[in-house]
């Protein structure tokens, strides 16, 4: 399926979800806190800066005036405030998998950052949103990782996972207060989950609203857009690109299988290829532990991914199919 089809099967029935949780509130069981009073964002800082409890970071007076470049998860704690925890993601080891789709938006994100002076010439907020969406295991979290390096090691910039909207609409205000020309990309991951789980309200005052924040790429990855509002994808500044990712290409999994096993070459690597038409990155990485590692025939490994993958059928194949192809009960 490609892109084309996207607003077919978008946004076609308000959701069911957005009653879940209010807008700008927090629940117990999802924070370290239960109350919106016990959130003192700025902490009473004239100049602030970050403070640094073990690896978590607070807004204070004084102390460090800059994080260091790398991943940040966001979180609250009671009569502390918002904090940003760095986390370590591996990020040397991805493989920079040639695939159209994944680097047409990998080079689009790189020329953003290039163009700040034309948005700012212009009255506009530094600001993209970019929604990966296709199956699972199609490449989505290593397009995202690609990027996450690029602006970690190329800009010196911060990675934020956001897994709440209220956190991280108090976290990247907070950011914006201490460092306003730091490079912030926010990765949400799974998006169709998390507003089902938190409601609308926030993730849309997130990307387009009352907590947008200036010098930021908003990217989020969804199997399911299905189940997002035609609010989120409908209107640009919130997702300006949206991109289907597929599944690997023939010369993708060349690249791949070649440098998880450099042995693989010639005319072995090219049937190793023809074999696995349609794998997932998931798929292949199996492949290579069944036959290398476990000393399973080639044939034999094959056969039991297959049997294991969720196919993609044509549109017309079955009635009672969701218009990404999966059955209700495979969802």
């Amino acid at each position: 399926m490609g892109a084309t089809d996207f607003f077919s099967i978008v946004g076609t029935k308000k959701s069911e979800h957005a009653h879940k949780l209010r807008p700008y509130q927090l629940h117990p069981e999802d924070c370290e806190v239960a109350a919106e009073s016990e959130f003192p964002i700025y902490g009473g800082a004239s100049v602030p800066r970050w403070a640094r409890a073990d690896d978590r970071f607070w807004q204070a007076a004084d102390t460090c005036e800059r994080l260091e470049p790398g991943f940040y998860k966001l979180g609250t704690a009671p009569n502390m405030g918002a904090y940003l925890m760095r986390t370590t993601i591996a990020t040397d080891g991805l493989i920079d998998i040639p695939d159209a789709a994944g680097s047409e938006v990998i080079e689009e994100f790189v020329t953003f950052w290039k163009l700040k002076p034309q948005f700012v010439e212009r009255g506009f907020l530094h600001k993209r949103g970019i929604l990966l969406w296709g199956e699972p295991g199609s490449g989505k979290t290593t397009t995202l990782m690609l990027m996450a390096r690029d602006i970690i090691t190329n800009h010196g910039g911060i990675v934020c996972q956001v897994d709440h909207p209220i956190i991280a609409g108090m976290c990247l205000a907070m950011v914006r207060k201490i460092e306003p020309e730091r490079p912030v990309v926010a990765l949400i991951e799974d998006i169709d989950a998390q507003v089902e789980r938190f409601g609308e309200d926030g993730y849309l005052a997130l990307l387009d609203g009352e907590t947008q924040v200036d010098n930021i790429v908003y990217v989020a990855s969804s199997n399911y857009p299905e189940r997002l509002d035609k609010r989120f994808v409908d209107r640009p500044s919130r997702f300006d690109t949206i991109r289907w990712i597929g599944m690997p290409s023939s010369a993708a999994r060349r690249v791949y299988l070649q440098a998880k096993d450099p042995s693989l070459v010639g005319d072995e690597l090219t049937h190793w290829v023809m074999e696995t038409e349609g794998f997932s990155i998931a798929h292949l990485r199996e492949l290579v532990i069944l036959v290398r590692c476990f000393g399973r025939p080639l044939e034999v490994a094959i056969a039991r991914l297959d049997k294991m993958r969720l196919r993609h059928p044509n549109s017309h194949e079955s009635p009672d199919r969701t218009p990404l192809g999966f059955t209700t009960n495979d969802r």
